[in-house]
């Protein structure tokens, strides 16, 4: 399979992409590197390399041509691009490299992405925020999904870690990415709802809106640090209402696509 990859400024990708589209009926992916960003097409029907050289002509430019192995899961390996996480960490699945210049990695098994890969704009601003915490005691993760929160927890110190989902596959698939990351994290069967949270010094609960309130209500009395998400702007005057009701006031407030991210710290 052959592809085309442009290397083009940044601030060119809109007027390139305004001549380079019709050219390629099979679309063009961006991918950003540092100031620049590269066009990848792909495919039988990428054009000749002059006519997308034309396209770029205005622009400082660098064209490269590959041949592509046929299996998709060879590609995928090639299409990969790490996302570096607070300057230091990687989540990735475990079919792709090791990522150079990360200090912590997340290595999460086939199958996760179903309960969440650490790309979602909640999850990936609770872990920015997570690598800022003063590590000291316990932390729980409460609507776990695959882990992510508590895996990164247990890599930086925090101990033990508890992470709980009302899912029994979510819990399984925990159990599994914790040991690929060789981190101990007990993860439970438990419904938020009606269940108690579990003793932590800290917590996170990226979760629905209207499950907070449960929560809140069912605080241990020694958490000091939360992570809470999972609502937006609109719902927030009542997520946090209930945690303030209990001691927990908020000390930062992150707004994402939609979502509301918050730190919380006991009075």
């Amino acid at each position: 399979m052959r592809e085309l990859r442009l290397r083009v400024p940044a601030a060119a990708v809109e007027d390139v992409l305004d001549r380079l589209l019709p050219l390629v009926p099979g679309g063009v992916r961006e991918v950003a590197d540092g100031d620049d960003v590269e066009l990848r097409m792909r495919g039988e029907t990428v054009p000749p390399i002059a006519d997308v050289l034309g396209a770029a002509e205005r622009w400082p430019h660098r064209v490269t041509e590959f041949e592509l192995p046929d299996d998709w899961r060879e590609r995928r390996v090639l299409d990969y691009v790490p996302e570096l996480i607070g300057g230091r960490l990687v989540v990735r699945p475990d079919w792709a490299p090791a990522a150079r210049g990360a200090q912590l990695e997340i290595v999460l098994a086939a199958g996760s992405a179903a309960f969440g890969a650490g790309t979602h704009p909640t999850t990936r601003t609770c872990l920015e925020l997570l690598l800022d915490f003063p590590v000291a005691g316990s932390f729980a993760d409460l609507g776990t999904g695959s882990g992510v929160l508590a895996i990164a927890a247990a890599k930086l110190g925090w101990e033990p870690v508890t992470a709980l989902d009302i899912d029994p596959e979510s819990v399984a698939t925990v159990a599994a990415n914790a040991s690929a990351n060789d981190v101990s994290v007990d993860s439970v069967v438990a419904d938020l709802a009606a269940d108690a949270s579990p003793p932590s010094d800290a917590f996170a609960a990226n979760i629905p809106g209207w499950l907070h309130e449960p929560v809140a209500a069912s605080l241990p009395a020694q958490a000091r640090l939360a992570l809470v998400s999972g609502f937006g702007p609109e719902q927030a005057p009542n997520v946090l209402g209930a945690y303030a009701a209990r001691g927990m006031r908020e000390q930062r407030r992150i707004e994402c696509h939609g979502w509301v991210i918050a730190l919380l710290e006991r009075d």
